[in-house]
């Protein structure tokens, strides 16, 4: 069993250990491809960020709390806990994951590219880009939220879209949040008008109006989808 308080003392790492054996790590820890980790204490806190990837562990340990990123890439994890708090991103790259905690709370990124999830949470929500590419999710939750949104567009049941859109020939989708229809492209996600905006602000004449077109008619098409009897 990894000792972790022997690997603090032994690499200088500034930490705390309540009365009751809780212990709190000022700053980041990086434990990547350490052999022997397979396991850590209940009630840690990491000030910082915890890097997880490429060791042993398969579970993590109830009221863990990370101020900042968690990368557990190419680990064997395959669930993560209730209670789990994350101040920054969230990597599950690669991992054998194959579901997420209901209301999970993400301050950053969430990536999901190569593991097994097949949905997301409802209540899920996402500080920074929710990556679902190269997953099997084939819908969206009733409610979401987060600041850009990365999916394989025919995969996913519940959205519109169109292809071929701008001066990149991207593909533009729209989503319905629970509270609002988002446009996504690229790395911007927000409402119809912010959509058009935005493009205004690059785009002129008829190149503008085509892509802002495009918006509107992924939320006409999306607004039929979701109430098909209005």
């Amino acid at each position: 069993m990894f000792d972790l308080i022997k690997h603090l003392v032994k690499n200088d790492i500034q930490h705390t250990v309540s009365d009751n054996g809780n212990i709190t790590i000022t700053h980041n820890l990086d434990l990547e491809d350490i052999s022997g980790v397979d396991t850590l204490p209940d009630n840690l806190t990491v000030g910082g960020g915890l890097d997880l990837s490429g060791t042993s562990i398969t579970a993590l340990p109830d009221n863990l709390t990370v101020g900042g990123w968690l990368d557990l890439r190419g680990t064997s994890i395959t669930a993560l806990p209730d209670n789990l708090t994350v101040g920054g991103g969230l990597d599950l790259r690669g991992t054998s994951i194959t579901a997420l905690p209901d209301n999970l709370t993400v301050g950053g990124g969430l990536y999901l590219s190569g593991t097994g999830i097949t949905a997301l949470p409802d209540n899920l929500t996402v500080g920074g880009g929710l990556d679902l590419s190269g997953t099997s999710i084939t819908a969206l939750p009733d409610h979401f939220s987060c600041n850009s949104l990365y999916l394989d567009a025919e995969r996913i049941s519940n959205i519109a879209y169109r292809k071929n859109c701008g001066y990149s020939s991207r593909t533009i989708f729209a989503a319905w949040t629970g509270k609002e229809f988002r446009i996504a492209a690229g790395c911007f996600f927000g409402s119809i008008e912010q959509f058009e905006q935005a493009v205004d602000d690059r785009y002129d004449g008829d190149a503008a109006e085509a892509y802002k077109k495009a918006g509107r008619d992924c939320v006409a098409e999306l607004t039929k989808k979701l109430n098909p009897k209005d």
